[in-house]
């Protein structure tokens, strides 16, 4: 082989080395650079006077719809004024079948109906919603969709009681909230919630969780918690293994990654990102059976929350602590 050749075969080797070097050392890194460990308290700072104020997202309710038209049924002669068809009373057999049909019939050929969707036919009740039928737009947006928007407000944070735990003097505070359901065009207050938060030397720690629904009036949090959300310091990966004091209930807290948020109140960077996953709880607490999502804010708190099932998306609208508000 020529000197030539054998440059030539030399060049070419090492240039194909040097694109397989350089394609190793420009391999987009993934992971984020700071694995931990975290500082809790920073995380969700609870300092009295702080307030929060979450959207919350349900997207398993349907906006409300007029599903359908309505069968008027055949004219007839009301002789006692009691708005019913009785049976002697003359009427229209406007489809010609010898007998009376009312508005619980089903519906035949010249029967009168009201055309809620003004198409020129009738169209029966089929328990989704068409194009053309009254709907209650719920989110505003000029569409039908299967979703309608709760606000929490008010979530004001304030101490209910300094005690002693061990050897750790703490402050167990209390995030209040008002719940307003948002329904046609008014705001109609729902339930409030009370939920009990430490935040120090011995973690993040949820103590209760008490809404005043009549259909699930048992906090089976403060029966049988508190429940550890983090420990005082946490690194990606690590959990914490919480079973309630009834041997039921079980709450895995696992810090998964650390991932930027954006939110209404703003965008948020290197957010603690929480994987919970929750089964055996019962009453106010049995909505977050399954495997939720939480984002923490450093020097803000929860900007993000995806409970159970992706049934409920919270998100920050606003948010006023340590004399810094947001957006």
């Amino acid at each position: 082989m020529s000197e030539a050749r054998l440059l030539i075969r030399w060049v070419w080797l090492g240039a194909i080395a040097l694109l397989l070097i350089g394609g190793c050392t420009k391999k987009k890194v993934t992971s984020p650079s700071f694995t931990g460990p975290f500082e809790m308290t920073e995380y969700f700072p609870l300092n009295p006077g702080s307030w929060w104020n979450w959207s919350i997202q349900v997207d398993t309710i349907p906006e409300p719809f007029e599903d359908g038209d309505v069968n008027l049924g055949e004219p007839f002669v009301d002789l006692n004024k009691d708005g019913f068809y009785d049976v002697g009373e003359s009427y229209q057999d406007l489809n010609f079948n010898g007998r009376y049909d009312g508005p619980n019939d089903p519906w035949s050929e010249g029967v009168p109906y009201l055309d809620r969707n003004h198409n020129g036919q009738f169209d029966p009740p089929n328990g989704k919603w068409d194009e053309g039928e009254d709907f209650a737009d719920l989110d505003s947006n000029g569409e039908y969709s299967t979703w309608s928007t709760y606000s929490l407000t008010e979530g004001m944070l304030e101490d209910t009681e300094v005690s002693a735990d061990g050897s750790t003097l703490f402050q167990r505070r209390s995030l209040s909230f008002r719940r307003n359901l948002y329904f046609y065009v008014y705001w109609v207050e729902a339930d409030t919630t009370d939920d009990q938060f430490s935040n120090d030397s011995l973690g993040l720690r949820w103590h209760s969780h008490f809404t005043a629904d009549a259909s699930s009036p048992q906090d089976d949090l403060k029966e049988h918690g508190p429940i550890v959300i983090a420990k005082p310091q946490m690194a990606i990966g690590d959990s914490v293994i919480n079973v309630d004091s009834a041997g039921v209930g079980v709450w895995i807290s696992i810090l998964a990654d650390v991932e930027d948020a954006t939110v209404s109140a703003g965008y948020f960077a290197n957010c603690l990102k929480f994987k919970w996953v929750a089964s055996g709880w019962t009453g106010n607490m049995q909505e977050y059976n399954g495997t939720s999502w939480a984002w923490y804010a450093k020097d803000v708190g929860l900007v993000k929350l995806e409970k159970a099932n992706g049934s409920v998306h919270w998100q920050l609208k606003s948010v006023s602590i340590s004399q810094r508000n947001f957006p």
